[in-house]
């Protein structure tokens, strides 16, 4: 499989860097850099930023620049992949203890949703969005380190609460892309159109209604409401 640019680019940084002091000054250009691309990309946009404007506003020569990244669609992969890898934490820790099922999908969903909620969030996202058709492996890099890493996340915590005997479900991954299609509905897509975001009382519903569809399909039938209630009247 071909290196790719992004890797070509770390390669050559780390093969430049003799030293600890060297390295440490070579981290601090670098993410000048990337927080001066962050800035300018997303106040202006990807075409209309240069990379002269770049390194104006990181304060360092272009030369210096282009010994980090190879041009501006490299620093934008760069700025993707960190973006996604540092904005907010896992969306569900394991742990020991019993899973609190709703509960729990409760906290997942709001962490998911919190990235786009977050003004920066959002506008990453769009910018995502109107530079993948062109660069395809930006949409490459956002995948993975984005939904593909949001989905793990979630079929992990599936996978745990099914050995807990809480869920029933014969497809994890599947089901962890439809839990997380279930709790955001239509909010990215109204976001990313920078729509009117939903009042507290809708975004509460529309995860509730999410969690409650999601539960009546993959819940263990032995936990599910009705079987307690009919075990109860039998007994």
């Amino acid at each position: 499989m071909p290196t790719s640019k992004l890797q070509a680019a770390a390669s050559q940084r780390v093969a430049d860097e003799p030293d600890t002091v060297e390295t440490t000054r070579a981290d601090r250009k670098h993410r000048q850099i990337l927080d001066s691309a962050r800035t300018l990309f997303l106040a202006h946009g990807f075409d209309p930023t240069s990379v002269d404007a770049i390194a104006r506003h990181a304060r360092v020569s272009k030369a210096t620049l282009y010994s980090h990244f190879q041009d501006k669609e490299t620093l934008l992969l760069a700025l993707v992949e960190d973006e996604c890898r540092n904005v907010g934490g896992p969306l569900w820790k394991p742990h020991d203890g019993p899973i609190e099922l709703e509960k729990e999908l409760r906290a997942i969903a709001r962490s998911f949703l919190s990235f786009f909620m977050d003004g920066r969030g959002l506008a990453m996202h769009r910018l995502i969005m109107s530079c993948a058709s062109r660069y395809p492996e930006i949409a490459d890099v956002f995948m993975k380190v984005g939904p593909d890493r949001c989905d793990a996340e979630v079929a992990a915590f599936l996978r745990a609460a099914q050995a807990q005997g809480l869920l029933h479900i014969p497809d994890i991954a599947l089901a962890a892309m439809q839990f997380l299609s279930l709790i955001q509905g239509r909010l990215i897509l109204k976001w990313s159109l920078s729509m009117q975001s939903p009042s507290p009382a809708e975004y509460r519903m529309l995860v509730d209604g999410g969690i409650k569809v999601f539960l009546a399909a993959y819940r263990a039938a032995d936990r599910k409401p009705h079987a307690c209630t009919t075990r109860t009247r039998r007994q």
